[in-house]
């Protein structure tokens, strides 16, 4: 069984597109960036964050996209061409197209709704009901006109029929993957006996205070911030960047934003969109990854501190960076976000002075040029004193989000874990992560004993990745040298040389374990047991080549089913939406 580990949300995006969107090539703020290196090379200056600040000031660069304005021509146009993909049962290409044209859409326009009837055949076609009954809802509710009345009737009394006869992937949540050993009183969604050290070699680290067997789930910790990539806007929510194309609902006001739900919506809008919208073509254009972080952190914070410039610029200009322990957190009572914002503000990091930190500086500046642009920010940041505040601090969170391993990233999204943050990367993991949404879970690989590190693989693991220079690219991609076991040659050849073999119940357990996972009626469930099963007994010959291979299978097994697992609850959670409709109309 071949297998390729990678985030959730990118096995998703491959479920849907087949592989990933292609680059559109180099992101436009690096050829600004490039340019400013060439118009500013000659003048023998050493720049800091104010004069760098100053010069974008003075000669740009200009970031000349504006932002769209709802048009109903428009809206057609690209309906039209969302309709040449659904002749051709090109589903991926006609929903990507179907969302763009609700976006341009005017508010209130039976474009709209058109819009969201569309969407709903691309659902039919391709058997997901309950989706197709929440996008016939939006159509209703957005002004779809009466002569498609009867086909949406038609459509609706099929899917019903269809789910009420069992032809559907079903609504009820697995709870395979819900923390399943005791939990931390203070943090309800992380397993008991974890806490935070610090090593030298490592910085912050999470260790085990107790032992974990496979399968234990000892973190489900909900994302505090996410970025997302402009490359599909068409596809993801904004705020919590999870892949939900069916789901999608847009801004009413931007022609580039949409949300995978109304809450998703009004908490964007009430926390870091009201900041963004009209000048979201510009960031989208100018898209950096995670370093977008910076901006949002900063109005983010702004907002948790009530719009009150000066009370925030007093606590973060009076908190150092000395170290913080996301631990000490309460969560008993929910989630109090500006508790977990005064915890990040005093992360230590390390600050490397290198080409990545004047490119930085650049980039901060310039996105200080295009948040000015907006009349509340510029209501907001009012003295001189605000601005080089905002500045700053968009600076240091770009670095933070860089350098503070706060990330288990992918290429579509970049998520703030605080807690997650704190975990260490080795070759060789002993626990899973599911990313990629608005949540991490952990999921233990291997067996965990009292007193070992917590270890996830931010890339490939070691049995995966043998290439000799894989500790170069860990160095280019992350910007450390990892120290593992499995990138020290010496230590690696030694480890080798102490692997035990599987004994004849070892083998007879894999043998059954490559005869289920090739029959497609075993539940996923069940495959998982197994493997979880076959891990517990043999973990003794780790790092055994025949062991390797079915912690390989057991990691692809997982992301199956955490995938499984998500799919289920979106469609539960569209028939919640349809049954509460369903109930307002009676």
């Amino acid at each position: 069984m071949e297998v390729n580990i990678r985030p959730l949300q990118s096995h998703l995006l491959t479920r849907a597109f087949g592989q990933y969107k292609k680059p559109d090539g180099e992101f436009a703020m690096m050829n600004y960036y490039h340019a400013f290196l060439t118009e500013t090379a000659g003048l023998n200056k050493q720049f800091d964050l104010y004069s760098t600040w100053q010069y974008v000031l003075a000669n740009g660069p200009r970031i000349d996209v504006s932002d769209g304005v709802k048009s109903n021509s428009k809206a057609v146009a690209i309906r039209q061409e969302g309709n040449r993909f659904f002749k051709d049962r090109s589903w991926a290409d006609a929903i990507e197209k179907y969302n763009e044209s609700i976006c341009w859409a005017e508010t209130g326009s039976e474009e709209l709704g058109i819009g969201f009837a569309n969407r709903s055949a691309v659902c039919y076609e391709e058997k997901s009901y309950e989706l197709c009954l929440l996008n016939i809802m939006l159509a209703r509710k957005h002004n779809c006109p009466d002569r498609l009345a009867q086909k949406l009737a038609a459509r609706e009394q099929n899917c019903r029929q269809q789910i009420a006869e069992g032809n559907t992937k079903g609504i009820v949540p697995s709870p395979m993957f819900a923390i399943n050993v005791e939990v931390n009183p203070k943090i309800p969604f992380m397993a008991n006996g974890l806490r935070m050290t610090e090593f030298p070699a490592y910085g912050r680290a999470m260790i085990s205070e107790r032992s974990f067997q496979p399968g234990d789930v000892i973190l489900n910790e909900k994302s505090f911030i996410t970025v997302g990539d402009s490359r599909y806007l068409y596809l993801n929510c904004n705020r919590c960047v999870e892949w939900k194309p069916y789901n999608l609902i847009p801004c009413p006001d931007c022609v580039s934003v949409m949300y995978c739900s109304e809450e998703c919506r009004l908490h964007d809008l009430r926390t870091v969109h009201r900041f963004e919208c009209g000048i979201s073509a510009k960031l989208k254009h100018l898209h950096s990854w995670l370093v977008d972080m910076g901006p949002k952190l900063f109005f983010y914070g702004l907002t948790l501190f009530g719009d009150n410039v000066d009370e925030m610029k007093r606590f973060c200009e009076s908190t150092k960076r000395t170290g913080s322990n996301p631990m000490e957190v309460d969560y008993s009572g929910g989630t109090e976000p500006l508790e977990v914002f005064k915890n990040l503000q005093r992360v230590k990091y390390t600050k490397v002075k290198d080409a990545f930190d004047k490119r930085v500086m650049f980039m901060a500046s310039v996105f200080y040029t295009v948040y000015m642009q907006t009349p509340l920010v510029r209501s907001l940041i009012t003295t001189h004193q605000h601005k080089r505040f905002m500045l700053h601090c968009f600076m240091d969170y770009m670095q933070f989000a860089m350098h503070a391993n706060l990330f288990c990233w992918d290429i579509i999204t970049g998520p703030l874990f605080p807690i997650a943050s704190i975990l260490n990367h080795s070759c060789d993991p002993n626990v899973v992560t599911a990313s990629g949404l608005n949540y991490i879970k952990l999921v233990v690989l291997k067996p965990i004993a009292k007193g070992e590190q917590i270890f996830i693989s931010y890339g490939p693991v070691w049995y995966q990745n043998k290439d000799d220079r894989k500790q170069e690219k860990t160095m280019s991609l992350f910007r450390f040298q990892c120290s593992c076991v499995a990138c020290n040659p010496i230590r690696l050849k030694r480890w080798l040389a102490s692997q035990s073999q599987l004994d004849d119940q070892g083998k007879r357990d894999l043998q059954t374990v490559n005869l289920l996972l090739n029959n497609d009626a075993v539940p996923l469930a069940a495959k998982t047991d197994l493997l979880q099963q076959f891990v517990k007994r043999n973990a003794y010959t780790h790092p055994n080549e025949a062991f390797c291979s079915g912690l390989e299978v057991y990691t692809e097994v997982l992301y199956h089913a955490l995938m499984e697992e998500w799919d289920t609850n979106n469609r539960a959670w569209a028939m919640a939406e349809i049954e509460a409709n369903d109930r307002k109309c009676q």
